[in-house]
């Protein structure tokens, strides 16, 4: 029963995607509620910025869409239960990281800032933390292997040895 909710989750935020696409990006306008609910719940409206998401949604299609390996950073099949970090048993904080464990604040390459990341607060926090996309997209299983560190420069993580699992 839980892996038919995951399934239909996940299909709710693809519809939700594939409207944005159909329409242009207007569905997003139209249906602000339920994008905000899916995407950001906790943020007022005036943090949820309409445009800057809608630019950023198109750049991540285009680059989903264009780029194979893109694609394969980021596997999960649709029963997947959500996750809202990263699993320990294939990665570890990495010896060298000097910043604090709960977050990626001391680092100069965080990747929502990379990617520059519409759903940040003015003091650079996640508006998305805990939502439905979080959870059963990709931010909460970053990282999840050796390509996502790789594309992000990232110095926090690494992938955990066969013998260290």
């Amino acid at each position: 029963m839980a892996t038919l909710k995951h399934l239909l989750i996940r299909l709710y935020l693809f519809l939700l995607m594939t409207l944005f696409f159909i329409t242009g990006g207007l569905s997003m306008f139209v249906l602000a509620p339920l994008y905000k609910a899916a995407i950001a719940p906790n943020a007022t409206y005036s943090d949820f910025a309409p445009f800057k998401i809608w630019a950023h949604m198109y750049k991540i299609i285009w680059r989903s869409v264009s780029q194979k390996n893109y694609r394969g950073l980021y596997p999960f099949k649709l029963t997947d239960p959500p996750q809202r970090y990263n699993d320990l048993a294939v990665m570890k904080i990495s010896e060298d990281w000097k910043g604090s464990r709960d977050n990626c604040d001391d680092c100069l390459n965080r990747c929502c800032a990379q990617i520059d990341c519409p759903i940040l607060d003015k003091s650079g926090r996640c508006l998305s933390f805990g939502s439905l996309y979080y959870g059963y997209l990709f931010c909460g299983r970053y990282p999840s292997n050796q390509g996502q560190v790789d594309l992000y420069d990232c110095p926090k993580w690494e992938v955990r040895t066969a013998n260290e699992k």
